[in-house]
């Protein structure tokens, strides 16, 4: 979460310049692709406002294609992330029959604008459950999948008021079954959490309790929940949700200040008339000094742990699902990778697949197909195409185009899905022969592929 949003549509940088620069040096030394996230960190109602405008929505999305091929320090990024949160638990349901066509416009928008670039979209959003009756349906999944080239669902926050899990193995499976019918799965991940929750509240409820005593709930990041039960000799358990659970008792002694005690004065003043209830002087009261008071404490806890976390990415594997994302990084501990490393290799390894059918010519049109595939990640890749006039005596360029090769293709490696294909068409070829090549770049074209070619001629239409 790099980006923010503003009222003027552009996307401030939320964190420190230097620190984003170092940790994309970090992926790219890595050969790691890098898609920032924009947080959409503006109030209620601006970013529906913008997108309901045309203009406002062109210049949006011309602030973002910007920020995605200008980057850190003029190194362009490989794609873009939304997160525009604000449309759920901001501008309210009643508002979402409005926003979201406006929503499907911008998204669509966007990833035309993108993927001419060779560019890759992204959207995270909450998710729908029980079938579409349950849940964020403002961002109309089936609408945007065509659009976008990953869309993730953040499952995660299924107990907010009152003590629960976080990501209850149900609530996912619900989701799972839902999202994977609007979209293609190959295009889906599973956001899963990698915090929990603490609750306290007052056990006894005819308990007075002092003022130091807190009570509502604050996130546990998965890494210190053992040290936290240890610290209170308490052995958690595995609640039925999957995750795990674990609680305790503490009496809390204190003073009770607010609000005040109140006290008679003894003996009460009489006898003096001329004012108050039947002519008499109401007794005297005056404020107590603070009393102290015991009352008792209840802690739940509730947080996923490295098991229960696996259980979600077996089930979004099991779903043909890409994969899973963690929120996030940082908060897990070493026993989660320890259960990613057991799981099944869903995807080979090996060089990359750029390659290009045979032209296939339609009078003076000729349309290009093909696959840029690379083994490891299942991302659309950016792909040049190069169409050259071949003549006895030189070689002439006649167009240079980019595109993302995302369109379907059959027969491809397993575990990944069918957006890798090569399309694009050309038309009113003169006759001649002619050559056309496809160069493939991955991560931010810090690598390219070899440059496979296909040659092919027009011919004078008949007379």
């Amino acid at each position: 979460m790099w980006y923010g949003t503003s009222a003027d549509g552009r996307l401030p940088l939320m964190g420190s310049a230097a620190d984003l620069a170092a940790t994309v040096s970090a992926a790219r030394s890595n050969g790691l692709p890098v898609i920032p996230t924009v947080f959409d960190s503006s109030a209620t109602g601006v970013m529906r406002a913008i997108i309901h405008d045309p203009a406002r929505r062109k210049a949006h999305v011309q602030h973002i294609v910007d920020v995605v091929t200008t980057g850190n320090g003029g190194v362009a990024y490989d794609g873009i992330d939304l997160d525009y949160e604000v449309f759920a638990f901001g501008d309210g349901r009643a508002a979402w029959p409005s926003i979201t066509p406006d929503w499907i416009a911008f998204v669509t928008e966007l990833g035309g604008a993108l993927h001419a670039k060779g560019k890759l979209l992204s959207v995270t959003v909450p998710p729908v459950w029980n079938g579409g009756a349950d849940g964020y349906t403002v961002y109309a999944q089936h609408a945007i999948a065509p659009a976008v080239d990953r869309l993730r669902l953040m499952v995660y926050d299924w107990s907010n008021t009152s003590p629960g899990p976080i990501a209850p193995r149900s609530w996912v499976q619900s989701v799972l079954a839902y999202s994977s019918a609007q979209a293609p799965t190959s295009k889906l991940q599973l956001g899963i959490p990698g915090y929990g929750r603490e609750w306290t509240y007052q056990k006894v409820s005819l308990q007075v309790c002092p003022d130091r005593a807190s009570f509502g709930h604050h996130s546990i990041v998965m890494s210190a929940a053992s040290a936290l039960a240890a610290a209170h000799h308490v052995t958690p358990t595995r609640d039925p949700s999957g995750e795990i659970t674990f609680a305790w008792d503490e009496q809390v002694t204190g003073p009770r200040v607010s609000p005040p005690v109140i006290q008679p004065v003894d003996p009460p003043v009489t006898g003096i008339t001329g004012w108050g209830d039947n002519g008499l002087l109401r007794p005297a009261l005056r404020l107590g000094s603070p009393v102290p008071v015991t009352c008792t404490v209840r802690h739940v806890v509730f947080v996923p742990d490295a098991a229960s976390m696996r259980a979600s990415v077996d089930a979004a594997l099991a779903s043909h699902w890409s994969g899973a994302i963690l929120w996030a990084l940082g908060y897990e501990n070493t026993a989660l990778y320890q259960q990613l490393g057991k799981v099944a290799q869903q995807r080979s390894g090996g060089a990359l697949d750029v390659r290009l059918d045979a032209p296939v010519i339609t009078d003076t049109s000729v349309a290009v197909t093909g696959v840029a595939l690379h083994p490891q990640f299942d991302l659309p890749l950016p792909v040049t195409l190069t169409l050259s006039r071949i003549t006895p005596s030189n070689i002439t360029v006649v167009s240079t185009r980019t595109l993302t090769a995302r369109a379907t293709r059959a027969g491809l490696a397993a575990g990944v899905g069918p957006f890798h294909g090569i399309a694009s068409t050309y038309s009113s070829l003169t006759p001649g022969n002619y050559r056309v090549c496809a160069k493939a770049a991955l991560w931010s074209g810090a690598t390219t592929t070899p440059n496979p070619c296909r040659s092919f001629s027009i011919t004078a239409p008949a007379v």
